[in-house]
Formats: C-alpha cells, structure tokens, sequence
C-alpha cells in the first residue's frame, strides 16, 4: 500500500461563495395539531454572523483536515461554498412541543454537499461527515421547515410544511433500509419517543424488534448457500485509499493512550496502513430461518501485516464509510485463526453466541467465535440448522 505522508499545506485564504438562501416560510402558518410548535420566520434564516464563524473556521484548518471528506486538493478547498442553512430542532421534554436547536449547514463543491459544519452555539461549530445520508440530496425541497432530531429514536426527521399542516418525513427506516417511506405528526413521534423511553428502560427482544427487526426483508438481502459471495465487498484500489486515508486523519489527532486501544504502539504504524479481506455481517432471522446482510463489512486492519484492529465499514448509495472499530485483541485472534481465509461472513447475536461463517469445499460450516465454557477462540463447528436450534433455545 502507498505510504500515507502528511502534507504541510498553509491555508491562506478560501473563496467562499456564500449560499445562504433563506427559508421562504410563512411566519404565522399553525397546523391542526396542538402540540406542533409555531415557528417563526426569523427562526428559519441564519444569522449573518454564525455565517461568518462557519468561514472563519474554515479558514482556519489546514486542507488536511478535510481530505477524508474529498477533498482532493487546495484549489478545490479553495472553492467550497456553503449551502442552504437547516434548522435544527429538538423536543422540549417539559412540554412536548418543538425548540430549536442549532444548525446543519452543507459545504458544497460544484454543487455536491461533501460534509455538514453543525453549529451547536453561538460558539462552538464542528465539522463532520454527511449523517444525513440520502437525504443530503434532498435538503433544498421548498417546504422543509428544519430537522427534528429525537433522543432515542434510530433516525432524524425532515420537518416539512403541507398544505398548512406539519408532517415528519422519516430520513431513514432501519428496519427495511429506506429513505423517506414514513411520515408522522408530531403527536406519533412523541409517541414513539415515549414507547422507546419504555423499550430502553426494562428492554426486552420483542419490544427491541419494534425499531429495528422486520419481516419485511428484501430478496437480496438473504444469504443464499448456493452463491455465497453475493455480498462480498470487492475492495478496489480506490475503495481502499479512501477507507485507509479516513482512518490515518481520524486516528491522527489521538492521544498515545486511545491508539493503545487499537494495537497502535506506534505512530510509525499509522504510516503503513493495509486492509485484510472485508467480511460480510449478517443477522439472523430466527422465526423465517433467514441469514439477512446488513449492508456492512468488518475488515482487518494492519500495519506492516501485523494485526491492528477490526473495523466497520458501510455505504449508502454513493460511497463507502469507515463507521468505527476497535477489538484490537479480536484482531490478533482473528489473524492467527487457521481459516481466516475461508470467512464468507459473520453472525452476530449477541455477546455469547456470535459465529463466524467460513466454505469448505461446498460446505458452509458455522465457528462460534467464544466458548465462555471452555474458554476457547473459534473452536466449534456447526451446521446452520444446528445453529438455529441454538439460538431457539
């Protein structure tokens, strides 16, 4: 793999085209609900000098910082803009009506929204990957009011005005892997907010399933025995510089301790990034004796090809994402296991019962990767069916 060097890159200037068109909104528009907040007109514009702040401190970081983000080189940091400002709303708990709360603001270049500054206060902005995923695409349709964040629920909510009346369009369902298939009012989210508080504080599968478990799976999702390579991760050279170069500018900045965490003794080893094979996850469906893919990959990180750690990677529809890692210990284990070349996948269940799934010859055979009995790493076998009986009892 090509060595990774930092480039000392002063930013002197950036020509920012600023794009900061402001919500056309009426100001007194109600809604049939009651509980639906008034928002205000002046709520919706974003404040000249918050505007400023986001410049100043871009102006101020060095192009490095943004290279995990596509930025390729100083001409294209030089050309950023800012897009439309969105509103940031939250939940007021005591009364359960909407408060604003900040703002998420695209940069842009040549029309692309590349990452989001998020402006929490008046002083305190920060910079970070699209989270908004699809949606990113979406931001400039007329009648988005803002984004309602909940506490608790697995996804934002594009906040939208129709014919005089608040919806909350969904940004994304985990549950079938959708963007923008649910809408709400206000009162059901509060609902399923108050529903979640329940869930998370006596949790139990079923009311787990409620969020993130479905029947509703598509086709392609299952793991099919006869083709089990239909979701694996081809790592391309520029999949693999991308992924490389966002993990060495994110663990740049740690301190010795945190990079202890992930086998990094050194920062020499940061230089010398390589990736192992990707493997696919999966969940199981006990009830439909399915094996559904997740849309994401663990892939072994090393350095000089000793182990490092583990990490996640995932896509949305138009580019891969490291999404964290770590089990710096796993990773030695996992090196050292004498079929790591044959994984064709993982199933996770839970801390106890988590396999590896790995062909030999036509045979897909399941590892469970801890026996807390015996203490012992990747040591026993099992058919799939062998596996469901398990996992049923």
């Amino acid at each position: 793999m090509k060595k990774i060097t930092k480039h000392k890159l002063q930013v002197t200037k950036i020509a920012f085209c600023l794009l900061l068109s402001a919500f056309c909104i009426i100001a007194n528009a109600q809604t049939d609900e009651k509980n639906t907040a008034i928002v205000q007109e002046e709520d919706l514009i974003l404040p000249q000098k918050i505007a400023e702040m986001v410049v100043t401190k871009l102006k101020n970081e060095p192009v490095e910082s943004f290279y995990r983000y596509g930025i390729k080189n100083k001409e294209q940091f030089d050309n950023l803009q800012l897009g439309r400002a969105i509103r940031e709303f939250v939940i007021n708990n005591d009364n359960d009506t909407l408060m604003t709360r900040g703002w998420r603001i695209p940069v842009m270049y040549e029309g692309k929204a590349l990452f989001l500054a998020n402006v929490f206060t008046i002083r305190d902005v920060g910079f970070g990957a699209p989270d908004m995923g699809e949606s990113i695409r979406h931001y400039e349709r007329e009648d988005l009011m803002g984004i309602l964040s909940v506490k608790l629920l697995p996804s934002d909510f594009f906040y939208i005005r129709r014919e005089n009346k608040d919806v909350f369009l969904q940004v994304f369902d985990p549950v079938t892997r959708k963007y923008f298939k649910n809408e709400y009012t206000l009162s059901e989210i509060i609902n399923l907010r108050n529903r979640a508080i329940e869930i998370y504080s006596s949790p139990t599968k079923e009311g787990w399933k409620e969020f993130f478990d479905t029947n509703q799976v598509d086709e392609n999702d299952i793991f099919d025995p006869n083709f089990p390579q239909k979701h694996e991760l081809k790592i391309t050279p520029e999949i693999t510089e991308m992924l490389i170069t966002e993990i060495y500018w994110d663990f740049l900045s740690h301190s010795d301790w945190s990079l202890s965490n992930f086998g990094i003794t050194n920062r020499a080893q940061l230089e010398n990034l390589q990736l192992g094979k990707p493997i696919s996850k999966y969940r199981i469906d006990v009830d439909n004796e399915n094996l559904i893919f997740t849309g994401e990959w663990e892939i072994l990180v090393m350095s000089e090809n000793e182990p490092l750690f583990i990490t996640k990677v995932d896509k949305d529809e138009e580019q891969y994402s490291n999404t964290g890692g770590g089990r710096a210990r796993w990773a030695k284990i996992l090196h050292n296991y004498e079929y790591k070349d044959l994984i064709i996948g993982y199933l996770e269940f839970d801390r106890e019962m988590n396999f590896y799934i790995i062909r030999k010859g036509h045979q897909d055979i399941f590892v469970q990767t801890y026996d807390r009995a015996t203490r012992e790493y990747l040591k026993n076998e099992y058919s799939f069916s062998e596996v469901l009986n398990l996992l049923k009892k």
